[in-house]
């Protein structure tokens, strides 16, 4: 019989997860530290990962440690990449085209490392989302932003698909409950290495710095944002979930727009409408 107690879990992420990301926009406009913004964050994730999932600990095998140190190195760096791009771009730009397009990216690396075929619905969503992307980072034939901010872009999708490829490889092989506490635990060391590295001098300043204000709460979001997401696809269907929780691009410039006054275009919302199909093509196709 079919149900729909995965439907209020599925909502509850893409709102969560949404929200979430709208304050990786403060560091810029608070003038919060990213780095320490970043560790306190994933400090949180950590704890809470560790509070709900450590009846799971004995499940651990040596490939799912080294396969959350991985987790643990890329994450933080799309953290900081994207509350560094935050500081040019607004949110309902950077987040449509970033999740779009790493999409794309992880799609074409399962083709090619994992001989995964492409229905003719991904085929025409993989176009849609090239388009799509094109139309966002072009007006009128010219970039609309600088090539660092496009560089930094670049990264920023390369390391997400990295980063959504590892995830895949842990859902097929290992528990996951176990992998979230390992991935967090090492998420929030690298952040605290990256943080001591940058700032050798006033490490402890910076750490203690304004950056727990936004760091708190974004790990908060995003630790039950994943947790119900994780419940909802327990629960229901893979595609169709996935395809919900990529509707928090309007999550995050509804947010954005009342917490930090960024416009909403009818053209930036024709094209977060064109992004959101994409991905219901790719992942439904």
């Amino acid at each position: 019989m079919l149900t729909l107690s995965w439907f209020p879990f599925s909502i509850l992420a893409t709102l969560l997860f949404g929200v979430a990301l709208v304050f990786y926009k403060y560091p810029s406009a608070k003038k919060y530290s990213r780095f320490s913004t970043a560790f306190w964050s994933l400090l949180v994730s950590a704890v809470l990962s560790l509070v709900f999932f450590f009846s799971y600990l004995p499940l651990t095998t040596n490939g799912m440690l080294w396969l959350a140190f991985l987790w643990g190195i890329s994450f933080p760096i799309i953290m900081l990449l994207q509350m560094y791009a935050l500081e040019h771009v607004d949110t309902n730009v950077l987040f449509p085209v970033t999740t779009t397009a790493s999409l794309v990216v992880t799609v074409l690396v399962g083709i090619f490392a994992f001989s995964e075929y492409v229905t003719l619905l991904q085929g025409a969503g993989i176009l849609l989302a090239v388009i799509t992307v094109f139309l966002f980072l072009y007006k009128r034939g010219k970039s609309q932003f600088a090539p660092l901010v496009l560089g930094v872009g670049s990264a920023i999708i390369f390391v997400s698909a990295f980063n959504k490829v590892l995830q895949k490889i842990v859902a097929d092989n290992f528990d996951i409950h176990a992998f979230q506490i390992y991935q967090y635990l090492f998420a929030t060391f690298i952040a605290l290495l990256v943080l001591f590295f940058v700032h050798k001098k006033d490490s402890k300043k910076e750490l203690l710095s304004g950056g727990f204000k936004i760091g708190i709460p974004i790990g908060l979001f995003s630790f039950f944002g994943g947790y119900a997401l994780f419940i909802a696809l327990t629960k229901g269907p893979f595609p169709l979930i996935t395809s919900i929780h990529s509707l928090y691009i309007f999550a995050t410039a509804i947010t954005a727009y009342f917490l930090f006054r960024e416009s909403i275009t009818t053209r930036k919302i024709l094209l977060m409408v064109l992004a959101v199909v994409a991905v219901l093509l790719i992942r439904l196709g």
